[in-house]
């Protein structure tokens, strides 16, 4: 009886662990994915498949600002837009508008633009 006892506390012990570790690495792997498809659903149609930029959006891939730059400044950029004199691409008619992304999906395109873009 004894045994079984111990058995069973081993075995939601370890099921403890994993749920616990699952959660920890878990975040960062769903925010790349995340950040990739919303990328596809949000920011393809102005800059482009890979990053390259199109006549409406500038080039993300190998951008300073994007390389460089922090997430909190890139995060303001996709939550604010860029319009006016905070305009940085004066050859691109449109400026980037604003409201185009929650704060969680602003943070899972960070992810995705400085680190899987940029590959």
């Amino acid at each position: 009886m004894l045994g079984k006892f111990r058995l069973r506390i081993r075995v939601q012990i370890v099921l403890v662990g994993l749920v616990f570790s699952t959660t920890l690495v878990a975040p960062e792997i769903s925010l790349a994915l995340d950040g990739a498809k919303l990328y596809g659903a949000k920011c393809i149609a102005c800059h482009g498949p890979k990053g390259e930029g199109t006549q409406v959006g500038p080039a993300l891939k190998g951008d300073p600002f994007i390389t460089q730059g922090t997430p909190a400044e890139i995060k303001k950029v996709i939550l604010s837009g860029r319009t006016q004199k905070e305009k940085k691409y004066p050859n691109i008619a449109n400026p980037m508008p604003d409201g185009l992304a929650s704060e969680a999906e602003a943070d899972a395109l960070v992810v995705y633009l400085k680190g899987d873009l940029q590959k």
